[in-house]
């Protein structure tokens, strides 16, 4: 069995950072996989339990790389502690970047023509250098200690150059000073990052948002007597009063009262949802008018909140298959510019330029060539898509399944309670034997007592109120029915394939629109129930758009041909397969892909889960509450179609979004590179634009929040 563990890094100042922690974490004994989100800064980590604890040696590694951390705790509350260490982090930061500003300005004021004496010049560049550029060299020296290279190594040599040239200067009495080289580049680096930092924050809104959903103070029954406990102490089983625009503060039942409740924040529905008594309630709605008392069933970790949570941030921590070419590049960059800075210093020599004309050519390579903008390119437009889905009501676990949806052709759809509300109602029951016909339907609903599948419910329904028949020897048949025995006689329920394969006779002549469902013991049929099911409101519509998208459509279901036929003209849906068990739809979408065809199943997230795990993209029907939000990569957390072709969508945009940052910063590089090695860019202009390609990349990853 495996156990996970979360840490909050501070610190961390790109993508290159995340990686080196990401690699001293994996390579502690008994640690399966580390993973680090950049933009939210934090770490997840899964170890074996039979492994001793691991949180000590993960924090010296990642102190040993030069950042700190803390560890996180399953607790709701310290989501405002995490906050707060934020605040204090980013305060710092604001801190040397006034102090970097006030003691350049000097230096530029000289730059301009107001004269300052060498040594007032030397003090100024020395605080902005070693002090408020003292976060670089730190950075910088445990890159070299781990064989790597960052920006903050490229920034450290780079302006060490400058200055070391210019102290040198001074001492020499020499009048060429380029103390404001060092010193400007450092100050725009640095407010380069604080913009990247505000900007990266509004990537994140979305989780940050689904953090403050649960109240911090619930009514809980103590003794007969409500009062206020924090959320996090409730347990399961405890009796909860919500009052009317109070937030619900766990999953839980209804056990009294009625009211509408606002989902938006947890499945992206706008209306209120009238909710009464036996209903399920999501931690983190919120109680639009009456009073409801209910009863927690699902808290802390594992509530539903909190794995929406954890399914967000850990697709964000996750690679897509075209992070790794950039992260191949990634590890070859910062050696190659140091040769590029190297090769250039030494050609301005050789074709007889000064030394300093030389030097200053070099450094703004270095500068120039920070690979901020790269590592920003992905993991931006990657939280901020993964936000907008979960706002949206759309959970994706991985970043493979959102890649390859792009390439999908083919959207595959389970029938029943997919494409229709599978909300069946018993329109027709007819006795062909001697058995009355309220005896039929307690036989019926006798062999389904208990059952969850949406052909049960309107023979519970029927017989509401009376006792069931005990059942001996029960067995379900997948995609046929059920069987069982009563009073000493076996019964079937199920389609007319579970006859057949029975061996006993059925008429042709029922309504074959509709679903027909069959009773009979081991030789005869002894009556016949029609139940009638619609289409779900939005499935024509979202058929017509996904064919607009020129993806093909199919729909698979266990019911006989007429039925499925029937409601696939009301969708207008391409193609209907009928008579399939769950076997046969793993073949179906094997096959289809083994004809290369790319295809996305949607299905309940329960009967179809093989064929779900079996597709290229699984899209699991939910309201967020049950097994549905394990069963498939993408999960909807409402009973939406609409939200199969927004996913669609998002999916390409993101990729777009990617390819868009990739190429203006592989382009930024190159371009900038070869204009500073030809020197054409000082170093004060290379540092600014620099920090304006890293902004870009940012601000261009959140034109996915725009609809």
């Amino acid at each position: 069995m495996k156990k996970i563990l979360h840490f909050k890094i501070n610190g961390m100042h790109c993508v290159s950072c995340a990686t080196r922690v990401e690699r001293a974490m994996a390579s502690i004994k008994g640690i399966k996989k580390a993973q680090v989100n950049f933009v939210n800064e934090k770490a997840s980590i899964e170890y074996e339990s039979s492994s001793p604890d691991p949180t000590q040696p993960i924090l010296k590694a990642i102190r040993e790389q030069g950042y700190e951390a803390k560890p996180l705790h399953s607790k709701e509350s310290n989501y405002g502690n995490h906050d707060m260490d934020h605040m204090s982090h980013k305060g710092s930061n604001y801190t040397d970047l006034i102090i970097a500003v006030l003691f350049t300005l000097p230096l530029v004021a000289h730059m301009i023509g107001f004269h300052l004496a060498p040594y007032l010049q030397l003090g100024c560049a020395t605080i902005v250098q070693f002090w408020a550029g003292r976060r670089f060299y730190m950075a910088a020296w445990h890159s070299l200690k781990s064989f790597t290279g960052n920006m903050d190594l490229l920034v450290t040599l780079g302006t060490s150059a400058a200055y070391g040239y210019s102290l040198v200067a001074v001492f020499l009495n020499s009048p060429d000073l380029y103390f404001e080289a060092s010193a400007i580049v450092i100050t725009l680096v640095l407010l380069g990052r604080a913009i990247e930092e505000h900007a990266k924050q509004s990537t994140n809104a979305a989780v940050r948002s689904l953090m403050k959903l649960t109240p911090p103070m619930a009514l809980v029954n103590r003794d007969g007597v409500y009062v206020e406990v924090l959320s996090h102490d409730i347990k399961k089983g405890d009796h909860i009063m919500v009052r009317a625009w109070q937030r619900v503060p766990v999953d839980g039942v209804i056990s009294q009262g009625t009211s509408e409740v606002d989902e938006s924040m947890v499945t992206g529905e706008s209306a209120p949802v009238l909710k009464g008594e036996g209903d399920k309630v999501v931690g983190g709605t919120t109680n639009t008018s009456g009073v409801l008392y209910l009863e927690a069933t699902t808290v802390g970790n594992h509530s539903t909140l909190a794995r929406m949570i954890r399914m967000v941030e850990g697709a964000q921590s996750s690679h897509p298959p075209i992070q790794k070419f950039v992260d191949q590049v990634s590890e070859i960059f910062v050696p190659l510019v140091l040769l590029i800075s190297v090769l250039t210093f030494g050609a301005w020599l050789i074709v007889g330029s000064s030394f300093e004309y030389a030097l200053l050519a070099a450094v703004s390579v270095l500068v120039i060539a920070c690979p901020c903008a790269l590592g920003l390119a992905t993991p931006t437009a990657i939280v901020v898509s993964m936000g907008e889905a979960a706002r949206k009501g759309i959970l994706i676990k991985n970043l493979e399944s959102l890649e390859a949806l792009r390439k999908v052709d083919q959207v595959v759809f389970d029938k029943t309670g997919t494409l229709t509300k599978g909300e069946f109602s018993l329109t027709f029951s007819k006795s062909l034997s001697d058995i009355s016909q309220e005896h039929l339907l307690l036989l019926a609903a006798s062999l389904q007592k208990g059952s969850e599948h949406p052909l049960a419910r309107p023979f519970l329904k029927a017989i509401k109120g009376q006792k069931f028949l005990e059942i001996e020897d029960f067995t379900s048949l997948p995609g046929k029915g059920v069987q069982g025995k009563i009073k000493g006689n076996f019964y079937y329920l199920g389609s007319e394939k579970l006859m057949t394969d029975q061996g006993i006779l059925i008429s042709s002549s029922h309504k074959r629109e509709q679903t027909v469902v069959y009773l009979a013991d081991k030789h005869h049929v002894l009556g016949v129930f029609h139940l009638a099911d619609t289409p779900r409101r939005g499935a024509y519509e979202t058929l017509e758009v996904l064919k607009k998208m020129g993806l093909k459509t199919v729909m698979l279901t266990g019911d006989n041909k007429e039925t499925a036929q029937a409601i696939g003209n009301k969708v207008g849906i391409d193609e209907v397969m009928a008579h399939l068990q769950p076997k046969d739809k793993i073949n179906y979408v094997k096959a289809q892909e083994h004809h290369h065809h790319l295809v996305a199943m949607v299905g309940d997230g329960v009967n179809d889960g093989p064929a779900l795990a079996a597709a290229t993209v699984g899209f699991a029907m939910g309201t967020g509450t049950d097994v549905a939000m394990d069963a498939a990569p993408i999960t909807l957390m409402r009973p939406s179609l609409e939200l199969i072709p927004q996913t669609f969508i998002l999916s390409k945009r993101t990729f777009r979004i990617i390819q868009e940052n990739l190429f203006w910063a592989f382009i930024f590089n190159i371009v900038g590179i070869g204009f500073a090695a030809f020197g054409h860019l000082s170093p004060e202009i290379a540092g600014g634009a620099m920090a304006g390609s890293s902004i870009m990349v940012v601000l261009n990853s959140l034109r996915l929040k725009r609809k």
